[in-house]
């Protein structure tokens, strides 16, 4: 057996036995497993952080945790990190992400690029027999996956034609269409039928990255960005199954047209590397990390949305469908063994206090699609709108309440809001947003995670009520 060979097998080995240890431990110990993702740009490290420095810092004199029940008996004896079964995931880097919020010129922690985890136990005080005090100990796992990935699970479903032609209908509408850098006539030289050339489809995949990129870097960005692998590849950079590009003039061909094309056709290469990117990327993804999750959040960054506008706003809406329907595959995440999903819109401190309850409903709006197909299968759905961390403070000048923060350079800034709406807004409704972005802050000087405060937060309790509530009673 060749040394890649005897890698792979003992890999496989590796996971198998890893898995087992982790059924065994979910069956004798009170634990769920809780994925955390997100479109593009909506928190999920800053959340993650938040999340867990919230349960570790439950005992600091600035812990705000009365929506969740644990904190409010004062029942929450200790919480500790635990080592995860599984060795081939990452561990979320807590120390690096608290220390770049906590530092003298703070930082947001670095985005998600690849998948990590984290295990923790909260122990709490309990009652056992005859009003005898006890304890028990409930464990927390925390995956953490980028949004990307997420967006790719419809790919699954989707011949090559399918996607192709997808592709060439996102870069003739807009937002895409108006773009200096929009690749569709250069993809259009790539003729279906013509001998396959890796050097010609290298260039154009080039391309096509670069012009992803920059839907991803828009303000607002973009949301439905595939193959997603192409921008954030993760462990998997320079695989054999990333090399292929949408050919867009397939739009104009049928799909047994295209099926009659030569062995060495652009067509039958290309479509043969996109299973593949499918079979052996995407799948496994699915299964390996996806699947054994038990519960949900999907992190929203709806108000950086309304400032694109209608077309960025129905991108959105179009990716959560997408996502719910993509949880369907291979016998359904949701139906099946999803119990609750929690979709939060992040960044609600950067409104004001009276429109706090005006973007949780927003939301509910937008994911209202994929909220119906969730709820045939019984699952105990919410939606939340909240701040990872509070990076401003009200004040009130006259009768307007205004908010202040520091910027993201360096720099204190007031500023007020357009009055956030309570539904998806109508075409006209929208120019109220054309002239008003949000605001780009630094987290504040004075937080001190890495010592022995909590991070200041807006509904971050709620959040751990709806998530864990249930097995910390």
């Amino acid at each position: 057996m060749s040394n890649n060979g005897q890698s792979d097998y003992l890999k496989k080995l590796h996971h198998v036995t890893d898995d087992a240890k982790t059924l065994i431990n979910r069956a004798i110990q009170n634990r769920v497993c809780i994925g955390i993702t997100g479109l593009s740009r909506s928190g999920k490290s800053t959340f993650i952080t938040s999340l867990i420095n919230q349960l570790k810092q439950h005992g600091a004199k600035n812990s705000r945790l009365g929506g969740f029940s644990p904190w409010l008996k004062k029942r929450i004896i200790q919480v500790t990190e635990h080592p995860l079964e599984n060795r081939y995931l990452p561990r979320f880097d807590y120390e690096q992400a608290v220390d770049s919020l906590s530092g003298s010129a703070p930082q947001w922690p670095m985005p998600t690029r690849d998948i990590s985890g984290v295990l923790l136990e909260i122990k709490l005080a309990d009652q056992g027999w005859f009003g005898r005090k006890t304890s028990k100990s409930v464990f927390i796992e925390l995956r953490d996956y980028p949004g990307e990935w997420l967006v790719d699970l419809p790919l699954l479903k989707m011949s090559f034609r399918d996607w192709c032609v997808q592709v060439e209908k996102q870069l003739s509408r807009a937002p895409r269409s108006s773009f200096s850098d929009n690749p569709q006539a250069s993809l259009k030289q790539l003729d279906p039928f013509a001998d396959y050339n890796a050097a010609t489809v290298e260039t154009q995949r080039a391309i096509y990255i670069d012009f992803l990129h920059a839907c991803k870097k828009q303000s607002p960005p973009l949301t439905i960005i595939q193959p997603g692998r192409f921008i954030e590849p993760g462990t998997q950079t320079g695989h054999p199954a990333l090399h292929f590009v949408p050919l867009i003039a397939c739009a104009g061909y049928s799909e047994a047209q295209l099926q009659s094309a030569g062995k060495n056709s652009n067509f039958k290469q290309l479509e043969a590397i996109f299973e593949r990117y499918k079979s052996d990327i995407v799948k496994p993804f699915f299964k390996e990390f996806i699947e054994p999750i038990d519960r949900q959040v999907v992190l929203v960054d709806v108000l950086n949305v309304l400032h694109g506008g209608e077309a960025y706003l129905h991108e959105m809406m179009h990716a959560l469908e997408a996502i719910g329907e993509s949880f369907e595959y291979n016998g359904g995440l949701f139906r099946s063994r999803i119990e609750k999903v929690l979709y939060a819109a992040t960044k609600v401190d950067q409104v004001v206090s009276q429109d706090h309850d005006n973007v949780r409903h927003l939301l509910s709006s937008i994911v209202r699609k994929s909220l119906e197909r969730i709820q045939g299968a019984q699952a105990d759905l919410r939606v939340e709108a909240v701040a990872s961390v509070r990076s401003s403070h009200a004040q009130t000048q006259g009768n307007e309440e205004i908010l202040k923060g520091i910027s993201s350079e360096g720099e204190a800034i007031g500023f007020v809001n357009p009055r956030i709406p309570d539904h998806i807004p109508s075409e006209s409704e929208f120019t109220a947003f054309i002239d008003w972005k949000l605001p780009q802050l630094n987290p504040p000087k004075s937080i001190r995670a890495n010592q022995d405060q909590a991070i200041p937060h807006i509904r971050m309790d709620e959040v751990l009520h709806n998530l864990m509530g249930d097995i910390c009673r």
